[in-house]
């Protein structure tokens, strides 16, 4: 997809990486609605306000769980020790995609930068509130077994 887009060229497809998408999510998603020349609509750093009211999700999409929360930090490092030793020895040379998007293959856990403030207080909300982000959760869920059960809030 990388070299489709590069190919494509700016004016046809904008790259959005993920961790700046979930850090700077209002300046992300200003330049992604500008690309798209879609007027700018507050509603979209709420959505986990909406859903179930202007957005319906599907039960068996595996993500669903984590749509349901506001953008938050911790899915960026969810990562972190699920991958065997060797594995992230050799992250460079399994994974040389992560150095052409501007990724350190040797950082684990990686440093993507500082979140806006808004994100900070979206995280800790969810942290704070674990249970009732995983009880609205569960609602939109058919195998609530899936839903990461809340975590305490890191003091």
């Amino acid at each position: 997809m990388h070299e489709q887009c590069v190919d494509a060229g700016p004016t046809r497809c904008l790259m959005v990486h993920y961790e700046q998408l979930v850090l700077h999510t209002e300046s992300q998603m200003r330049r992604i609605l500008e690309f798209l020349e879609v007027a700018w609509d507050e509603k979209v750093l709420h959505h986990e306000d909406l859903i179930g009211k202007d957005i319906s999700l599907s039960k068996t999409e595996r993500s669903t769980d984590q749509v349901v929360k506001p953008v938050n930090l911790d899915a960026l490092t969810k990562w972190v020790g699920f991958y065997p030793d060797d594995v992230v020895k050799d992250m460079a040379e399994i994974a040389p995609m992560l150095e052409a998007l501007g990724y350190d293959p040797n950082a684990n856990p990686p440093n993507y930068g500082k979140p806006d403030e808004a994100v900070l207080k979206k995280t800790d909300e969810l942290r704070k509130n674990g249970d009732k982000w995983y009880e609205k959760a569960v609602q939109f869920v058919n195998d609530p077994s899936r839903v990461d059960k809340p975590q305490p809030a890191a003091n």
